[in-house]
């Protein structure tokens, strides 16, 4: 018998992935994954839906072919500076006749963290508890059943602009898709390579894409902090057009075959030919030319990270780990960068624990989309489960995210 399927959607400002997955006693398998170059989203936002619509119809149209899948619904990730978050506390009285916490006293202590007026053009993506007080007592993730008249939570709440969220799904919409559920990236992100024995540390994802760079902060079971920052390798990529004098698309290329983030990683005789604007003519540069160029952007982001970090080691404490993921990080000597900068240890993460075509979810810039596919195979196994009360017991991340829309 098969298992549940589920699509995830992942676009990005470089590039747009679709994968497709099925659900299965705890695994998930890979069924097909297809990409094609993003156009018409600058840092998360949409700017040109006509140009975007045939890019999205091109990803998915790669995923069903490799699947032999027909994709019409899909699990929708989001990014931008629009994307922020805050923590929100409610308490409710226990209704239970025995005086004990049920069920629909945690779905009411939620729907009183979730009825908070939000600014005018934003709304809630997530609600996430961060523990339950049950009469002032100690925090607790799942407080049903415990005897007590107070019930208290303290919930993080992750909003996103209206505009942004409705031209992303329209631009979905017109390319024949419907949206199951809407993600954050970087939860998704978060959930596509988090280890298991890291769920207790306290720990930040940082997903490094194109346009953006989505952070997460995790300590004490519970999420602390989330951010979006409107930087990302692009960045480095315009930097290079600027300083080479040569088109974008060749100094994207120039990157990722060439680029670096310490000079003295490289040898002095080191060359590579730039051809240059139209009609310029090719021409001979050293490497380092390239890594001085590259060399200050990459310490910016390292330190607007960190910047992040600091704000969110009031609730979280000290960091323990710092876990890159993001296309950008394969950036040569990046990582290394980023562990001496902010002086913290620092992994690459890919996505693991995936089956079937895994080798297609293999590289950083994949977390996103394997994180939406696991987003989506658990909101559809608890929407199946008979209890399917708010702090359920589905996913790999579900101490932290409890409840999801």
């Amino acid at each position: 018998m098969s298992g549940r399927r589920v699509v995830a959607l992942d676009v990005g400002s470089t590039t747009i992935r679709c994968a497709v997955g099925e659900s299965e006693g705890g695994r998930l398998r890979v069924l097909g994954v297809g990409t094609a170059p993003s156009f018409g989203l600058r840092k998360g936002v949409v700017v040109d839906q006509e140009a975007l619509v045939p890019a999205i119809m091109a990803a998915v149209e790669g995923a069903e072919r490799t699947s032999g899948v027909l994709v019409d619904t899909v699990v929708l990730g989001i990014s931008g500076a629009h994307v922020a978050a805050f923590v929100q506390e409610a308490v409710v009285s226990v209704g239970g006749r025995d005086g004990r916490v049920t069920t629909a006293d945690v779905n009411r202590v939620l729907d009183a963290a979730r009825a908070v007026p939000l600014p005018a053009g934003e709304e809630l993506v997530h609600l996430i508890p961060r523990g339950y007080l049950v009469d002032g007592g100690s925090p607790l993730r799942d407080p049903v059943g415990v005897p007590g008249s107070r019930l208290e939570v303290a919930a993080h709440l992750v909003t996103a602009g209206s505009g942004p969220i409705s031209s992303l799904v329209a631009a979905a919409h017109a390319a024949g898709l419907q949206i199951e559920d809407v993600v954050v990236g970087a939860l998704a992100a978060a959930e596509g390579v988090i280890r298991d024995v890291e769920l207790d540390r306290a720990v930040a994802v940082a997903d490094i894409g194109g346009g953006t760079t989505d952070i997460a902060v995790f300590a004490g079971s519970a999420i602390c902090h989330t951010a979006v920052l409107p930087v990302g390798g692009q960045h480095v990529s315009v930097d290079l057009a600027a300083g080479l004098h040569c088109e974008l698309a060749e100094a994207e290329q120039l990157k990722v075959r060439y680029g670096h983030c310490d000079p003295a990683a490289l040898r002095a005789d080191e060359v590579v030919t730039v051809h240059g604007a139209a009609g310029a003519g090719p021409r001979e540069v050293t490497r380092r030319q390239l890594v001085d160029i590259i060399e200050p952007r990459a310490h910016e982001l390292a330190r607007l990270i960190g910047h992040e970090l600091t704000r969110a080691a009031a609730v979280a404490g000290p960091l323990e780990r710092l876990i890159l993921t993001g296309g950008t990080v394969c950036l040569e000597g990046f990582p290394q960068a980023v562990h001496r900068i902010l002086e913290v240890p620092v992994r690459v993460a890919v996505p693991e624990g995936l089956h079937g075509l895994a080798d297609q979810l293999a590289l950083p810039g994949d977390a996103t989309a394997a994180g939406l596919l696991r987003w989506g195979a658990r909101s559809e196994a608890r929407r199946e489960r008979s209890n399917t009360r708010a702090a359920g017991t589905a996913g790999r991340l579900n101490r932290w995210l409890h409840d999801l829309f």
